[in-house]
């Protein structure tokens, strides 16, 4: 299944900046956090798991996976659900052979993210209640934070389905596969009573990169495999782990480089924290299908879990191979150097991971705050604050962020004072 893989960085990340030094507590050099933690291994499959780190830090209980929403003022719901319909195909005109994530934003502001079923077809459902149809496990290629509930609207959107004619004119559906060029759909067209229908996007493979997140093995699966694969993917949707665990164990069975499958077995044994049983998965994707992206992304994110940091490192830079775009690779390259103290590295993983599409990394900014700091570069990691508050302006870490640059602003004015005053004065 494309892209689910565990999303238990952003826990991490979370003992990393809560751990580290404020700004007013930092002293020479340091090294990264010097606090170890754990996520729990969940899976972004199942959307189910939560972390704790070491020192008594607890990430927030959420679901894992999808936490691309922002957590901004309250705004107005439908009354009644609205509708926004397409379909994703290959380019050859075949639907794609795994769910891909496909989300829907207005500017800054994530809506929903949701996967294809497995003929390539979409639905958003909008203002049926809390989170609608949102799909945890759905986010493209990046660990990120959800600060709030529900399917929310920017600003000036009326409430009720009779003024939804023009309410999402202007935002966007985005598709962003690894390997593939990133698709925009603008919504141009008002809601009718049966909704929006954006009719059908087709993927295109980026020149000159070998990776891929959908599996070449995925297309010449048997029946059989397919069914059970099938059946594991409405299993994790529905959240019943334990049965799509037997349904993938069988479709890899039946087709042992089933690369999609082992790649799904590994997120799941990682949610119930089956170490080895994950990390073999992974390796038996890799083993299948070398090109195929997600394997790599969750081996990775196991790694960063169980303190093997270099080889996390190691096996994002792997999937960099394949395609260097990918911005999650490089977050997870900037964790892991910035936990080895490799401030230098992890600085420039976290300027390429900003060069992607980052909304649904919305820490990303406050660990870049973090590092700069780290590196005594005030100036810079005041950038990077007010970027975070910008993005996220109720962000996990924005009352951090908030006092932290409001100290960087009193030392630079200090500063400044003290310049001032040294100046030699010319008398008239």
């Amino acid at each position: 299944m494309t892209q689910k893989f565990s999303r238990s960085l952003i826990v991490v990340l979370l003992i990393l900046l809560v751990a580290g030094p404020s700004r007013g507590q930092q002293s020479g050099g340091g090294s990264g956090s010097g606090s170890s933690g754990s996520g729990s291994g969940g899976s972004g499959s199942s959307g189910s798991g939560t972390g704790t780190g070491t020192g008594g830090t607890t990430a927030p209980s959420q679901p894992s996976g999808n936490r691309g929403q922002t957590s901004g003022p309250t705004q107005p719901q439908f009354q009644a659900p609205l509708f926004v319909n397409g379909q994703i195909l290959m380019e050859n005109g075949k639907p794609v052979p795994e769910p891909v994530s496909v989300a829907l934003g207005c500017g800054l502001q994530s809506l929903q993210t949701i996967h294809t079923d497995l003929k390539g077809y979409f639905q958003f459902t909008l203002g049926a209640g809390s989170q609608s149809n949102m799909d945890f496990s759905a986010s493209s290629d990046s660990p990120m934070s959800m600060g709030g509930g529900g399917s929310q609207f920017p600003s000036g959107m009326g409430g009720g389905l009779g003024g939804s004619a023009s309410m999402l004119t202007g935002c966007e559906v985005r598709v962003s596969v690894p390997g593939y060029q990133p698709l925009t759909k603008t919504i141009t067209d008002r809601a009718d009573m049966t909704g929006i229908e954006l009719g059908t996007l087709h993927l295109t493979r980026l020149a000159g990169v070998t990776g891929s997140s959908i599996s070449v093995t995925s297309m010449l699966v048997p029946n059989g495999a397919r069914k059970e694969f099938e059946k594991g993917d409405k299993d994790v949707r529905n959240k019943h782990l334990d049965s799509a665990t037997q349904h993938f164990e069988k479709a890899v069975t039946e087709y042992d480089k089933y690369a999609a499958a082992w790649s799904e077995l590994g997120n799941l044994y990682a949610s119930i924290k089956e170490v080895d049983k994950s990390h073999q998965a992974f390796e038996k994707a890799i083993a299948a299908d070398p090109h195929y992206i997600p394997p790599y992304l969750g081996l990775a994110d196991l790694e960063l879990q169980n303190q093997q940091t270099e080889q996390a490192i190691e096996t994002a830079g792997k999937a960099l191979e394949l395609d260097p775009t990918i911005g999650v690779a490089n977050f997870m390259q900037a964790i892991g150097n910035f936990k080895l103290g490799r401030l230098d590295a992890a600085d420039k993983a976290a300027q390429q991971a900003e060069k992607s599409p980052h909304e649904n990394m919305q820490d990303l900014h406050a660990l870049h705050a973090q590092i700069l700091l780290q590196k005594h570069d005030d100036s810079n990691a005041a950038a990077q604050m007010r970027a975070y508050l910008k993005e996220v302006p109720k962000g996990r870490f924005a009352d951090q962020m908030k006092k932290n640059l409001q100290q960087i602003d009193q030392s630079m004015a200090s500063a400044d004072n003290k310049s001032s005053s040294a100046q030699p004065q010319i008398a008239p």
